[in-house]
């Protein structure tokens, strides 16, 4: 009876932890995705005609820890980019790939729940 009862409570602990996130939450995988946007995308923007940002195809995307880099991939043509991270906390860094260089970067948690961000890039259009 008595380790009938053992049993029970340790399934019950280990389900408890696994529904509230806390076991393992460093091992876990979680998931951020986004858009890579470059701006001014006109060289004279006037009043009623948008010139909206325009995606970055072929940015570097890297997730930092600290000054470890846990994570890298490239936009893709709408520059949009996913990447696959253990939970924590990351600095998740964009830079445009050749012409004019430009860096973008944002803080996040990562959890069972997705994060999205969008980092906008200086298009060097003057």
């Amino acid at each position: 009876m008595r380790a009938t009862t053992l049993f029970t409570l340790a399934v019950s602990a280990a389900f408890s932890m696994l529904l509230c996130g806390c076991a393992g939450s460093g091992d876990a995988p979680g998931l951020v995705t986004g858009q890579v946007l470059a701006a001014p995308s006109c060289p004279v923007e006037r009043v009623g005609q948008e010139c909206p940002p325009r995606p970055v195809s072929g940015a570097s995307v890297v997730a930092v820890d600290g000054t470890s880099v846990r994570g890298s991939t490239l936009t893709d043509s709408a520059g949009a980019f996913q990447l696959t991270l253990p939970y924590g906390h990351y600095e998740i860094r964009a830079t445009n790939v050749g012409g004019y260089t430009s860096t973008d970067s944002a803080q996040v948690s990562i959890s069972r729940v997705p994060v999205r961000i969008t980092l906008l890039l200086d298009s060097g259009i003057r």
